[in-house]
């Protein structure tokens, strides 16, 4: 054909110039047949010598690919399709997706051995993670845990332990979550001290204003079942200090704290400022609702008005600082109070990603029929979050949040989860949830303070174990801090 001149080819007649140029051998492909046999097995063999076994990708040539993986002739590794881990040579020869790990571990929980194949997971990457996931979950399995019974070795209650409350403890159904005591350590009996950085204990504590005690006029805070030794400050000021420095809390969130003028740090003339008697908690950084000295001036003259003290209060929020660390500034408001963000000083393991929070305080105003001044509170409280991933709220809320109310139903539209925390408010005979903690989904509850005592419940709030009108309420979380891929 091609000695043929392209003259002569003009005078070929169509189908001959087209059986000419369609007649091509082509052995190794048959039209509306494939391939043959034979080319299907030379195919298969080049792919065994490049990679070993068939199904499985070859050196890849592109020089892009190269450049980011950072070599030449780069390979891509088959994972585990549970724990993503790459699959060493024996099984991938044997074809496996599923890693012998991951196989063992799921034979040994279908048998019921949770331990040994948890206890293996220590030694390996994400290991402590699932370690502690495997120990929860295995309690859930045999009997609730009971997690603070009694304090750590190196913690002393604040006051001995009444034998009411160990039988309140032993007979509070909690499905599976650890029950705290107050006075003793949130820690106690629920980590090991070695892993806390996983962990995060908040407590909530509404400490009673001693500006708010037995005003004329104010039937509502007259107490009058109440001893005096009870309700003055000195008293319980020094209750307070060691409740709050026995609860080894990472966060103290408290409300009703009245402002003190004191000299700033660097000097000049006197601010509103934390009062002096929190800097006796030791090991933690005070922040003081971020009001302007003008607002703080005006809620001390409205308290000389209905109070007769020129005293003004607000919420103030505490953070261990040997193992948090501010991550932003601060944000405040009169009405929203205020929320601190913190990032944990630890990680899990070289490369982790340390566990971050928002911590929202908040003290809602007193009747719980203004609805809709607690909602524009948090509708506020929602701009200061922004748009933090790890969240929690908590304080006094003035009311039980049931469902329904205007304020569970924010709650449950922005996603947050409350905690089971106990009754919190007493007057003789009746006892309220008012005080209250919510979380994100991923902040697991792993323990929470439970009820008031019965000899709390028959006497009312303030008495002889309990130094405010609202008992502290606390929660451990087990932060789920989405890690980075380690390969």
């Amino acid at each position: 054909l091609g000695q043929v001149s392209s003259r002569r080819l003009r005078c070929i007649p169509f189908a001959t110039r087209l059986a000419v140029v369609t007649f091509v051998d082509m052995s190794a492909y048959r039209p509306g047949r494939g391939f043959d046999a034979d080319a299907v097995r030379r195919l298969q063999e080049r792919k065994r010598q490049a990679v070993g076994i068939a199904d499985v990708p070859a050196a890849d040539v592109n020089q892009q690919w190269d450049r980011v993986l950072g070599g030449s002739d780069q390979q891509k590794k088959l994972r585990c399709g549970h724990c993503t881990r790459p699959l060493s040579e024996e099984e991938v020869a044997s074809k496996k997706l599923v890693c012998t790990r991951c196989t063992d571990a799921a034979a040994a929980a279908a048998k019921g051995d949770w331990c040994k194949s948890a206890a293996c997971l220590a030694h390996e990457e994400m290991g402590i993670p699932l370690l502690y996931y495997c120990q929860r979950h295995a309690l859930k399995m045999t009997t609730p845990a009971v997690a603070a019974k009694v304090s750590r070795s190196n913690a002393e209650p604040s006051q001995p332990m009444a034998q009411e409350s160990i039988n309140a403890i032993n007979n509070a159904p909690n499905e599976g979550t650890g029950q705290l005591v107050r006075g003793t350590s949130i820690f106690a009996n629920n980590l090991h001290d070695s892993c806390r950085h996983t962990y995060l204990a908040v407590l909530s504590f509404n400490v009673l204003a001693e500006c708010y005690v037995r005003v004329e006029g104010q039937p509502w805070n007259a107490f009058t079942y109440c001893d005096d030794a009870h309700l003055t400050w000195e008293h319980r000021q020094s209750q307070i200090l060691r409740i709050l420095q026995a609860s080894d809390a990472d966060v103290i969130c408290l409300q009703e704290v009245v402002a003190e003028k004191r000299v700033p740090p660097g000097g000049g003339p006197d601010e509103w400022q934390l009062p002096a008697w929190t800097d006796e908690l030791q090991g933690y950084t005070g922040v003081l609702q971020g009001l302007k000295q003008k607002e703080w001036d005006k809620t001390a003259e409205r308290n000389l008005k209905f109070t007769g003290q020129a005293k003004p209060t607000g919420v103030a929020t505490f953070y261990r600082t040997d193992r948090f660390e501010m991550s932003a500034a601060s944000k405040h408001g009169s009405g929203s109070g205020t929320t601190v963000f913190l990032k944990c000083r630890h990680v899990a393991q070289p490369g982790g990603v340390p566990l971050e929070v928002a911590v929202a305080n908040i003290h809602l105003v007193g009747s719980p029929d203004k609805f809709d001044e607690h909602v524009k509170a948090l509708n506020s409280l929602k701009k200061n979050l922004g748009k933090q991933d790890l969240r929690i709220v908590c304080g006094d809320f003035n009311g039980e949040c049931e469902a329904g109310t205007a304020v569970a139903d924010w709650f449950e539209q922005e996603g947050l989860l409350e905690v089971k925390t106990g009754t919190s408010w007493a007057e003789p005979g009746k006892a309220l949830r008012l005080d209250h903690i919510f979380a994100s989904p991923r902040l697991k509850v792993v323990a929470a303070s439970g009820d008031l005592l019965p000899s709390e419940i028959g006497s009312g709030l303030p008495c002889a174990t309990c130094p405010s009108d609202h008992a502290p309420v606390a929660a451990l979380f087990l932060g789920e801090m989405r890690d980075r891929c380690p390969w």
